[in-house]
C-alpha cells in the first residue's frame, strides 16, 4: 500500500543518515503516529469519497429517471396536442361549412322577404279596402233594414186599420140577419198595431 511504502521509505531514510539505535526507535514511533494519522485521513477521506460517490449516483439515477418521466409525458402530451389539433380543425371546417350554408339562408331569406314584402303591403292595402267597403255595406244594409222595419209596421198599422174598417160593418149586417145575433162585440180582432222601431245607430 502506499501508506506502507511511505513507511518503509522513511525508515530506510533513516537508516542511510546513521543513526543511533534509541534515536532510530523514536523516529520509528513518530513514523508510526504520523502513519496512523494518515492512514486515518486517508480512510476518511475515501469514506467520504465513498459516501460522495454513491450520493451522486444516486442523484443523477434520480435525475435520469426524472428526465426519462419528462420524456414520456412530453411524448403523450405531443400526441394530445397533435390530436386535439386535428380534431380542432375537423371542426372547424364543420362550423366554417355551417356558418356558410347559414348564410346562405340568411340571404336567401332576405330576398324572399325584400320580394314579397311589396306584394303582402299591396294585399293588405286590399284586404283593408276590402274590409272598409263590407262595413259600408253592412251600413247601408242596416239602415235597409230600419226602413224596411219602419215599412213592415206602417203596413201592419194600414192592415189593422183596414179590419177594423172593413169587419164592423160586416158584422153588425151578420148580427141583423141571424135570429142568434146581437152578440157584437164579442169579436176580438187585431190587438193594435206595433209601435215604431227605434232607429239603429
Amino acid at each position: 500500500m502506499p501508506i506502507k511504502r511511505l513507511y518503509h521509505k522513511l525508515t530506510s531514510d533513516a537508516d542511510a543518515t546513521g543513526f543511533d539505535s534509541d534515536t532510530l526507535d523514536e523516529r520509528r514511533k513518530g513514523s508510526d503516529v504520523k502513519g496512523q494519522r494518515l492512514q486515518l485521513i486517508v480512510y476518511t477521506a475515501l469514506f467520504a469519497f465513498i459516501v460522495l460517490a454513491a450520493y451522486g449516483y444516486y442523484l443523477i439515477f434520480n435525475l435520469t429517471h426524472d428526465v426519462h418521466s419528462l420524456s414520456n409525458d412530453v411524448r403523450q402530451m405531443t400526441r394530445s396536442v397533435n390530436q386535439m389539433s386535428m380534431s380542432v380543425n375537423t371542426n372547424m371546417e364543420i362550423i366554417s361549412s355551417n356558418i356558410i350554408q347559414m348564410q346562405r339562408s340568411t340571404s336567401l331569406m332576405a330576398e324572399t322577404v325584400a320580394q314579397t314584402m311589396p306584394e303582402m303591403a299591396a294585399n293588405t292595402t286590399t284586404m283593408t279596402k276590402t274590409a272598409q267597403n263590407v262595413g259600408d255595406r253592412i251600413d247601408g244594409i242596416s239602415t235597409n233594414i230600419q226602413t224596411m222595419s219602419v215599412g213592415l209596421v206602417a203596413m201592419q198599422r194600414d192592415m189593422w186599420s183596414m179590419n177594423k174598417t172593413v169587419s164592423n160593418p160586416a158584422e153588425s149586417m151578420f148580427d141583423s140577419m141571424t135570429p142568434w145575433g146581437g152578440r157584437r162585440g164579442h169579436t176580438q180582432g187585431s190587438p193594435g198595431p206595433l209601435a215604431f222601431p227605434p232607429p239603429v245607430r
